[in-house]
This record gives structure tokens, C-alpha cells and sequence, in this order.
């Protein structure tokens, strides 16, 4: 079987570095998302999948048949919508959400080389590309509200294809935006000692705030947690009431044993502790939200939040996975993702289906100028994959040779 895949690779090599140069040169911007999915879903087509479709939300879903009934396994890459704006870009980079490609071509392609080899599945193998705006998970939520809520009990597992070194990652740390809403009267003796304007009044805020992220927890496995001031913004003054709004808009990363609610109550407790002088001001906290519309028409309004997630290294997926993987010569081990967040936010936090890693690339690849997708490591992750995909939904082929194949 292993020969067999390795025989079929070499098949495949030629196509899979001109799909890969093809996406390299697509910058993918609001304007030409759908152009960008839709040449993810002419590949798909054209590698001979047995379905692949569009939902509303703009996920690409592509379907190997497998020959039994049994538990779905479900592969997922992403894409990362973001504006025209060069620091917009730089900023997603940053928080490791602005490099993609590499996990489209290797899910499609691990897809097609267990197509092409012809080896019998107990289950269906769901090929999944999702959008994702920055901090907001929008396309797998709808993915397995919509389209998959009647298989998720019947799910085996979800491969995500981000880069993890070939090693098998089974979680990563939250990220989340929120607000700090100060609102109300101002003593006039307050502004004065602090400069009439937005920045001199919230200043002690920001201050405090930069103090506490020096100071942050810390996880042997994942790093530390991570404070970021993202905006200060003032809604305006009205004379009629005497009232002010300001909002510090906050990019907080955190740990799997920090708490959403206690990160909140812990910034309004320091909001509060600043202003407690002012009785006519108050504080309030609260996960940002923002509005979304798809390049299909369908309009979102969602909280800014990836949760974060552990699981077991018992794991039957997961053990079972790294057995196949180091039984092929792969020097793979358990391991995290320190910096970028992932669709386990949702597949495993919220719905807890059995999620792991694994992909071509390091983290740090986050950080370069452009995105290489052809490479060595790309062709070991299409190999690597399409084990994990045999060894978890494959059926017996005791008797086979390539040669009655």
C-alpha cells in the first residue's frame, strides 16, 4: 500500500505544482475571494472528486465516497479574508492567520492520491476550505451548522492541514477582541488634570492595561498569553446630558486555563478601579462583535473569539494517527501551535469532535515576506495526510497488490 501511494505521488507531482504556483499568484482580498474559491473548486473537479459544491457562506466542500457507512473523516484548510490594506495584511500576519495555501494543496491533494490509488474507504473523506476573517470563524461554524448537523455524531475525526512540522498538534491557545466601554459624566476637574481630549483621559486606562500585559500566564506547552491595545476610540460629547463614551478595543490571546468571563471582569475591574472617583461614570466589558457579508450575498454578525483547546494525547484518532506516521518513517511527535489559531476552535472546543493537526511548514512561516507552497515538506505532508486518512477510514485490502489495483 505504502508503494503504491508513493508510485501514485510521482503521478501527481506535476499537477499539484501547477495548482500551487496558480494560487501563489492570487492575492485574496474581499473583491476576489469568490474568484479564489472557485479555482479551489475547479481543482477539485478536475482531481476527480466524486462531489464538490459552494454552501452560502462560501465553503468549499468536496467529497471521496467511501465505499461503507460508517464515521466521516473531515479534512480542513482555510483562507484568510482580508482587506486591500497593506497593514491590515501585516497586522493578520502578525497573529498567524495570513498563510493558507500550503494546507489547500495538500488537503486536495492527500484527497486525490487516495482517490487515485483506488483504496477503499469505511467512510466518506470531506474535503473542507472555509473562509476566515480576522478573529471571526465564520465559514466552519456555518459548515457544521448547516451542511454537516446530521453527521456530526457520525464523524471520525477532522485533520486541520496547518503547518505543524509534520508533527501531529492537538490544540492551541484563544484569542479573543474586546471592548472596555467607559461612559457617563466627567467631572470638568477630571479632564482638566488630564488634557481635554480622548487620549489624556483614557491614558491611566492604557497605562494599566500595558502594566498588565507585561505580567501575563504563562503555559509550558503553548507560551504565554498575550495583551494588545488595538484602538482607543471616543463616540462624542454630548453637551445636552454632559455624557462621554470612550472604548479601548483590546486583542487578548490566552491560555486554555485562563477564562473568557474572568479576563473580562478582571479588565472592567481595573477599568472600574481608575474611575471609581467619577459615581456619574461606568464601566462596562464585552466580546467585540462585527458584521460580515459574503462575497454570496449571506450577511453575519458575530462575536470576535477563537476559543482555545486541548486534547488527550490518548486519543484513539490521535494515537492511531502518530502510529501510522512514525510506522512510515515519519520522526513525528505530539506537539502545540504557539502562535496561530485553527478550526479546532470550533470542531473541538465547541462541538468535540476529535480534532488534530498536521501540515507542512513551521509556524514561523507565518513571518516570511511571500508564501512558498511547493516544497519537499508539502509532497511528505500529501504523503503523511493520505496515511492518517488510510489508517483511520480505510478498509482491509489483505490479498491486494498494484498490480490487481
Amino acid at each position: 500500500m505504502k508503494k503504491l501511494m508513493i508510485s501514485k505521488m510521482k503521478g501527481l507531482k506535476e499537477s499539484m505544482t501547477k495548482f500551487a504556483r496558480k494560487i501563489e499568484k492570487i492575492k485574496v482580498e474581499n473583491g476576489n475571494f469568490g474568484k479564489f474559491m472557485d479555482v479551489v473548486l475547479s481543482e477539485m473537479k478536475d482531481l476527480s472528486f466524486d462531489s464538490a459544491g459552494k454552501d452560502k457562506a462560501g465553503n468549499i466542500i468536496g467529497r471521496i465516497r467511501g465505499y461503507g457507512d460508517k464515521a466521516a473523516l473531515v479534512m480542513m484548510s482555510h483562507v484568510d479574508i482580508v482587506s486591500s490594506s497593506c497593514e491590515k495584511i501585516e497586522s493578520l500576519s502578525k497573529s498567524g492567520m495570513a498563510r493558507f495555501k500550503s494546507g489547500i494543496v495538500s488537503s486536495l491533494y492527500s484527497a486525490a492520491l487516495i482517490k487515485r490509488t483506488m483504496l477503499p474507504l469505511s467512510g466518506d473523506l470531506l474535503v473542507c476550505c472555509v473562509p476566515r476573517f480576522e478573529c471571526c470563524d465564520l465559514g466552519v461554524k456555518y459548515l457544521f451548522d448547516d451542511l454537516l448537523k446530521n453527521r456530526i455524531g457520525r464523524i471520525k475525526g477532522v485533520l486541520l492541514c496547518e503547518p505543524t512540522e509534520l508533527n501531529i498538534n492537538l490544540g492551541h491557545k484563544g484569542r479573543m477582541e474586546y471592548e472596555i466601554v467607559v461612559r457617563g459624566k466627567l467631572k470638568k476637574s477630571f479632564l482638566e488634570n488630564r488634557g481635554m481630549n480622548m487620549l489624556g483621559t483614557m491614558f491611566p486606562l492604557i497605562n494599566e492595561l500595558e502594566k498588565v500585559s507585561k505580567d501575563m500566564p504563562n503555559d509550558l506547552n503553548m507560551g504565554r498569553s498575550d495583551l494588545r491595545i488595538k484602538d482607543v476610540l471616543y463616540n462624542g460629547y454630548r453637551p445636552q446630558d454632559e455624557l462621554n463614551e470612550f472604548r479601548v478595543v483590546v486583542d487578548r490571546v490566552f491560555i486554555p486555563d485562563e477564562n473568557e468571563t474572568a479576563i473580562l471582569n478582571k479588565a472592567k475591574a481595573i477599568a472600574k478601579s481608575i474611575y471609581n472617583y467619577e459615581p456619574e461614570v461606568k464601566v462596562s466589558t464585552m466580546l467585540a462583535k462585527e458584521r460580515f457579508k459574503t462575497h454570496t450575498g449571506l450577511e453575519f454578525v458575530s462575536e470576535k473569539e477563537f476559543k482555545p483547546w486541548v486534547m488527550e494525547s490518548h486519543d484513539p484518532f490521535a494515537l492511531e494517527s502518530l502510529r501510522c506516521l512514525t510506522e512510515s518513517g515519519f520522526k513525528s511527535t505530539f506537539g502545540f501551535w504557539r502562535r496561530i489559531v485553527t478550526e479546532g476552535s470550533y470542531t473541538y472546543a465547541e462541538l468535540k469532535i476529535p480534532t488534530i493537526g498536521f501540515g507542512a511548514g513551521s509556524e514561523d512561516d507565518i513571518y516570511s515576506e511571500g508564501e512558498k507552497v511547493v516544497s519537499e515538506k508539502l509532497e511528505r505532508a500529501v504523503y503523511g495526510q493520505a496515511l492518517i486518512i488510510n489508517r483511520n477510514i480505510g478498509m482491509p485490502t489483505f490479498g491486494w497488490s498494484s498490480d490487481s489495483i
